[in-house]
């Protein structure tokens, strides 16, 4: 009877290290494949623009984009930056208002710290924003960050699009915006939640 189950267990411990050995060899010949054919395809301009995609990431936030692409794509960041760039203005053809902006997720991969946000005004108004991981009960005492020209005087204009910085990795961050007009009276101001990841 000892016999019997000693060979049992050899048997199936074998069987065990043949299934493990198997599905290594097709997980590295699947990628390697995979590779092959990204490598194939890295001059292929058109092929590159199908490849880098936008796509909703719920784990951020709610309506977050983030770019999208295979792992082992090398390209130059002129390459990748100009058919990003193509990318949003391709998305900027819906009209986005201040209560449902567009938001990227640090679309060209410079600072994991930021998003861009887009979005229209009919009028010609100030933004500032201001981004904290604490919680907010009144935005009273809040230092906000207001957008300036090269000048330094406030920007002021109906088409918003800006990179926004100071987010905290990891962290659950709030952000407040806010559109004033000229008098710097509030015009409307949102918030949003935004679950930056970890590199």
């Amino acid at each position: 009877m000892k016999k019997y189950w000693l060979k049992r267990i050899f048997k199936y411990g074998i069987l065990c290290v043949v299934l493990v050995g198997a599905t290594i060899w097709v997980y590295d010949h699947g990628r390697g494949a995979y590779e092959a054919y990204v490598d194939r395809h890295e001059n292929d301009i058109e092929w590159i623009e199908k490849n880098i995609q936008f796509v909703e990431d719920y784990r951020i936030g709610d309506n977050v984009l983030k770019v999208e692409m295979p792992d082992t794509l090398d390209i130059s960041h002129d390459l990748y930056t100009e058919i990003v760039q193509k990318k949003i203005d391709q998305l900027l053809v819906d009209n986005y208002r201040i209560s449902s902006p567009l938001i990227l997720y640090n679309p060209f991969l410079e600072d994991e710290t930021s998003v861009n946000i887009y979005f229209h005004t009919g009028e010609k108004y100030k933004f500032e924003y201001y981004v904290t991981t604490s919680s907010i009960a009144t935005d009273e005492d809040l230092t906000y960050q207001r957008m300036l020209d090269s000048d330094g005087n406030d920007l002021s204009q109906n088409k918003h699009y800006y990179t926004l910085t100071g987010f905290v990795v990891g962290k659950r961050n709030n952000l407040l915006i806010r559109i004033l007009d000229e008098n710097d009276n509030i015009v409307q101001s949102e918030n949003f939640i935004l679950n930056i990841p970890e590199a």
